[in-house]
C-alpha cells in the first residue's frame, strides 16, 4: 500500500493549521498552515480524495467578532490546500455532512442557513434558510430524506425535508432548554441531542419528532457538547464540555462506562473496526487513544497546539 493511501487528518484549531498524522504512531507527517483564522470542524470526502475544513472565524460560538466565510479544500493524496470555497454572504461555516444525494450540507451559524455544495465542483448550489437565530451543527437521517439542525440557544431542532428540490422546513422541534450537539443514529430511528444547560441527552424520534427519552449523564458535573456515533451505529460517545470525561453507550443507549480524558475534549472519531476511539483534547494539545475492548486510555500522544477534530481516511 502506498504511504498516502491511509492517514489521519486533524484540525489544530489553536495552532490555526491542519495536520496529517501517522495513523499508527500519531506523529506529525505534514503541516498545512496557510489558513485565515480559524479552521473549525472537518468533513472527509474520500471518494473525491479531499476534505473540507470550514473557516469559522477568530471567535467561538456566541462570540465570533470576525466571522469567516470560506471552506478550505484539502487534497488528501497530495496533502496540500487546493483552494477555498467562498460562501459569501454566508458567515461562520461550521459542521457539515455528506448526503445520500452526493451533496454536502454545511451549517453557516451566523447566517442561520445551510449551504448545499457540490463536492465535484466545489460550488454552492443552493442555500436553505432556517427559522432560527443560528445553526451550529447538523445531522442527516441515514436515508438522506431529512436534515436536522441544532439551533443552540433557540432550544430547537429544525427539520428539513430534502426530498423537495429546494429543501422544505417541515418542523421546528422545541426542546426544554438550549442544546449544543446532535447526531442521528445510523442504525435506529432516533437522534441524540446534548443539553447545553445540564449533563443530559435528549433522544428524539426521527419520524414523530417527539422526545422519547432523557438520559442523565450521572458521572458528569457539566453539560456535554459533541455527541458522535460510530459509522455502524454500534457505539455513541458523549464528550464532556470543559470537563475531561466521556461516556460511551451501545446502540440501544445502554451506558457502557465513563473514561477520563485530557483537558477540554472537543470531538472524537471511531476507527473503522470499532476497536479504537480517538479524542482530541484542545486544552492540552493531546489525543486520548482509547481501547474500546479494555475501555481505557492506552496512549496520550501530543498533536499540535490544540486539535478540535480529527478523522482517519482511506484512499483507493
Amino acid at each position: 500500500m502506498q504511504p498516502h493511501n491511509r492517514g489521519l487528518l486533524a484540525v489544530d484549531k489553536q495552532g490555526n493549521r491542519v495536520l496529517f498524522l501517522d495513523p499508527d504512531t500519531f506523529t506529525v507527517q505534514q503541516e498545512l498552515n496557510a489558513f485565515p483564522p480559524r479552521p473549525h470542524e472537518l468533513l472527509m470526502l474520500p471518494e473525491q480524495e479531499k476534505a473540507y475544513v470550514p473557516i469559522y472565524g477568530d471567535g467561538i460560538h456566541g462570540d465570533n467578532p470576525h466571522p469567516g466565510h470560506k471552506v478550505a479544500v484539502i487534497d488528501l493524496r497530495k496533502r496540500q490546500i487546493n483552494g477555498f470555497i467562498d460562501l459569501s454572504p454566508l458567515q461562520s461555516p461550521h459542521s457539515g455532512q455528506l448526503g445520500r444525494d452526493g451533496k454536502v450540507y454545511l451549517c453557516c451559524e451566523n447566517s442561520a442557513a445551510v449551504a448545499v455544495i457540490d463536492p465535484m465542483t466545489d460550488k454552492v448550489e443552493k442555500i436553505i434558510k432556517l427559522p432560527s437565530h443560528n445553526a451550529h451543527r447538523l445531522t442527516l437521517s441515514p436515508s438522506g430524506r431529512k436534515l436536522f439542525t441544532e439551533n443552540e440557544e433557540d432550544a430547537s431542532i429544525t427539520v428539513v425535508d430534502l426530498c423537495e428540490a429546494e429543501g422544505r422546513i417541515i418542523d421546528n422541534i422545541l426542546l426544554p432548554g438550549p442544546i449544543s450537539g446532535i447526531a442521528a443514529s445510523p442504525k435506529h430511528p432516533y437522534l441524540v441531542a446534548s443539553a447545553a444547560d445540564a449533563p443530559l441527552l435528549y433522544v428524539v424520534d426521527r419520524q414523530s419528532h417527539r422526545i422519547r427519552q432523557r438520559i442523565k449523564l450521572t458521572a458528569h458535573q457539566q453539560p456535554c457538547q459533541v455527541v458522535r456515533f460510530s459509522a455502524n451505529g454500534e457505539r455513541l460517545v458523549a464528550i464532556g464540555d470543559q470537563e475531561p470525561l466521556i461516556t460511551l453507550f451501545d446502540d440501544l443507549l445502554n451506558p457502557l462506562g465513563d473514561i477520563q480524558v485530557g483537558n477540554k475534549p472537543m470531538d472524537g472519531f471511531f476507527s473503522a473496526d470499532n476497536r479504537t476511539l480517538l479524542i482530541a483534547n484542545e486544552g492540552d494539545g493531546s489525543l486520548s487513544v482509547i481501547d474500546l475492548l479494555q475501555m481505557k486510555v492506552i496512549a496520550t500522544p501530543t498533536a499540535g497546539k490544540g486539535c478540535e477534530v480529527l478523522s482517519y481516511f482511506q484512499l483507493k
